[in-house]
């Protein structure tokens, strides 16, 4: 039967961290069932993760999960190249997407000299 589909069961939170400090994003779905959950860098297209095997050759990029319904992508030590969407996918057809953005806050450091 195709009544259980996979979907979003909530959007992904945006995030905004310091730079250096760690990022992660949280895909909620439900009915997964075969299904797997892709995470994309969505400007690039870039494969970070599928299922529960990094892609992305950044080592700062891990994955995670707590159950078939909670799929977390982490980036540790954010850099300002990072910031951007990231796309949590999932693999149905037609494909299921939505976008977490990272934003990346720079410390202001006030110098006296």
């Amino acid at each position: 039967s195709r009544a259980f589909q996979p979907e979003f069961v909530e959007s992904i939170s945006n995030v905004s961290v310091a730079v250096g400090r760690d990022a992660t994003f949280t895909c909620h779905v439900r009915h997964l069932g075969g299904y797997r959950v892709g995470w994309l860098k969505a400007d690039t297209k870039a494969i970070q993760a599928i299922h529960e095997n990094v892609i992305t050759h950044n080592p700062r990029v891990t994955v995670s999960h707590l159950d078939q319904n909670t799929w977390n992508l982490h980036i540790k030590a954010v850099s300002e190249e990072d910031r951007g969407g990231y796309m949590c996918q999932l693999n149905t057809d037609p494909m299921k997407s939505q976008i977490g953005f990272l934003d990346v806050v720079i410390p202001h450091h006030h110098h006296h000299h």
